[in-house]
């Protein structure tokens, strides 16, 4: 989305919410608006990069487990890393929401302050329209964030099993007995995966969306 679309969309919003307002509150709303959207593009970038490392993860995790690996114990140290960059990744994703989240809240705190002030009826009427819609567009976004976290964390604490359970013992026999539970857990992965999807297809549209009206 470039500036100009920026300062359109946020003026556009600013003149239906805030038209009692003075121009300095006007001001404010155009910035944040050029906030929420900068944040919420952070997220959609944090959490594509997350869904990323967690890919290289599991292509560690497998490689470890491969019949033909050369030497299992440097893919195990391979895959060790690329955990440690997950759990880094999960948590700058954590980050990001919680700024996007501060910045929601603040936007629509004044946007709900501004209609109030709105001395016409249909105008304050259609602003109060216009609030809820994109209220209930960032709570489908938590929602799906919501949904990917509660699949995230139980996956985690399952792969950091295995490769406990793999720490003492890179043996053949021990890597051979982990073969269905490496099953189960790439097919979880793939859950995963989609579930990321609809968490950065859920903001996208919001930003899409919100841009257009």
């Amino acid at each position: 989305m470039s500036q100009r679309s920026f300062v359109t969309l946020a003026t556009g919003l600013v003149m239906i919410a805030s038209v009692a307002a003075p121009a300095a509150a006007q001001e404010e709303g155009v910035k944040q608006i050029e906030q929420l959207i900068k944040k919420a593009r952070a997220e959609v970038d944090s959490i594509t990069e997350a869904k990323q490392q967690l890919q290289k993860t599991m292509d560690a995790y497998n490689m470890v487990l491969a019949p033909d690996v050369k030497d299992r114990r440097d893919a195990y140290k391979s895959l060790q890393k690329e955990m440690s960059t997950s759990e880094k990744k999960r948590a700058e994703v954590k980050s990001r929401n919680d700024e996007m989240k501060g910045e929601a809240g603040k936007l629509f705190a004044s946007w709900q302050s501004s209609t109030a002030a709105i001395q016409s009826a249909d105008l304050r009427q259609r602003s109060e329209t216009r609030l809820k819609k994109s209220q209930e567009r960032f709570d489908e976004i938590q929602a799906a964030g919501q949904n990917a976290s509660e699949l995230y964390t139980p996956f985690m604490k399952t792969l950091q099993d295995q490769v406990t359970y793999l720490g003492h013992d890179l043996n053949p026999g021990a890597v051979s007995s982990l073969k269905p539970d490496a099953d189960k857990l790439n097919a979880r992965a793939t859950e995963l995966y989609a579930a990321i999807d609809k968490v950065t297809m859920a903001a996208n549209n919001n930003i899409t969306r919100l841009s257009a009206e």
